[in-house]
């Protein structure tokens, strides 16, 4: 509940007035953001304890089953609450700035000319349709995806046909207007135009999305005791890989449902999934909030705080970049504290790091990587000391949680230049 007290101050952050209009948009898309970490980590973890009848007293003086009750209802509200923000307050706000979110059949027929364009040219390859029916079983729904629910009419009066189509996540979920004037969900967009790609058109489209836990059942093969692991070389990576594929595969600990989608098809979708009517979160707003954070307003700074600018730490302001060694007489006369994001990163350690590399005195550089960025210039650093032949080692964090998957492929990466590569501590994260 701590956590999601968090939540709800990056929610107030959202309904201030006060705040630039884009900066709140931001902060709604950061509450949807921790709202799936939240299920796909507290909240299964919280039901899996709920499943095993724990009865084990938290801190708080609850039960498992009495926090897991908890904070479904916290959830609950503060999802009502966004969807109120957004629908109420920066919907009709950002229609005011002239960059409004438009409904698919607010949009006049030149606009839903272009629309049905860029589906047939854009987004209709991409899409693949699959119906449920005796010969085909319900299709296996990934974790946070966006899908649509159609409703496809039989013939002799026979009951809808279900088919899913899963929204693709690498077409910009906001489709814009030409020259910036709005955009249109990228759902409503598939919707409105599956007449081009089904025999007849559908009935009723509703979107729904599956949040699954961080748990699953790993392979056997990746499965070890910490006797077993210790004895093994390597065996920390195996399993670890081995969880996060069993994590694709893991349980659905929440199911956001359209409000307009009857409840014999949630019902139903429930029933598929093997989640209770409680996991159902009906969202009023948007479904996957997160996608806010793609929202852009081009050519609108007012919208937005002033980019915020780090600055050079005050005794690296003056060093020679055609001098790579006064970073190294600079740091001898005494420690330099750094304070990230206000110090510039660039100027100070991505500097020290990438002048060591190059620099023919530097015998060893020793780092430890926890996150960080998909194209890192430190760990491209990394790889030319080793090149150079200096010994380079390197602690990888693999347990770094969302981030296991690129750190153990920065670490292979690491590895094959020649550096020494520690993939964490056993036991300790």
């Amino acid at each position: 509940l701590s956590w999601l007290s968090f939540s709800r101050r990056v929610l107030a952050m959202a309904g201030d007035a006060d705040i630039p209009l884009m900066e709140r948009v931001r902060f709604a898309g950061i509450v949807g953001m921790l709202h799936d970490e939240f299920s796909m980590k507290r909240l299964s973890g919280l039901k899996r304890r709920v499943d095993k009848g724990s009865r084990k007293i938290s801190p708080g003086g609850s039960t498992a089953g009495e926090l897991f009750q908890s904070v479904r209802e916290e959830l609950a509200d503060q999802d009502a609450i966004l969807s109120r923000i957004f629908q109420n307050g920066l919907r009709p706000l950002l229609a005011t700035e002239g960059i409004p979110i438009v409904d698919y059949d607010e949009a006049d027929e030149k606009q839903q000319t272009l629309l049905r364009d860029y589906f047939r040219e854009s987004v209709e390859p991409i899409l693949t349709p699959l119906a449920v029916d005796a010969e085909h079983p319900f299709p296996f729904i990934s974790n946070l995806g966006l899908n649509l629910a159609v409703a496809l009419p039989e013939a002799k009066g026979k009951r809808e046909r279900f088919i899913r189509v899963k929204v693709p996540d690498n077409r910009p979920r906001w489709v814009p207007f030409p020259d910036n004037r709005g955009f249109v969900p990228l759902e409503q967009v598939i919707a409105a135009n599956l007449d081009l790609m089904l025999p007849i058109g559908p009935s009723a489209v509703y979107c729904f999305r599956a949040t699954r836990g961080t748990g699953g059942t790993p392979d056997e093969e990746a499965e070890l005791s910490i006797e077993e692991a210790a004895r093994e070389p390597g065996s920390v990576v195996r399993q670890v890989s081995g969880e996060l594929k069993a994590r694709r595969f893991a349980g659905v600990t929440r199911l956001q449902v359209d409000p307009a989608m009857p409840k014999k098809r949630v019902g139903w979708l429930s029933k598929q999934l093997g989640i209770s009517d409680e996991d159902v979160c009906v969202t009023a707003g948007i479904i996957g909030a997160n996608a806010l954070l793609e929202l852009e307003a081009p050519g609108r700074p007012d919208l937005s705080f002033p980019r915020h600018e780090p600055v050079t730490h005050p005794r690296l302001r003056n060093l020679d970049e055609r001098n790579p060694e006064e970073i190294f007489e600079e740091i001898a006369r005494g420690d330099i504290l750094l304070h990230h994001p206000y110090v510039c990163f660039d100027s100070s350690v991505r500097r020290l790091v990438e002048v060591a590399s190059q620099d023919p005195d530097v015998l060893a550089i020793k780092l430890t990587i926890y996150r960080t960025s998909s194209h890192s210039p430190i760990v491209l650093a990394l790889a030319e000391a080793a090149r150079r032949g200096k010994q380079v080692a390197v602690l990888v964090e693999i347990t770094a949680r969302f981030d296991e998957a690129p750190n153990i492929a920065w670490g292979q990466y690491l590895e094959k230049e020649g550096v020494h590569v520690s993939y964490g501590v056993e036991q300790l994260k």
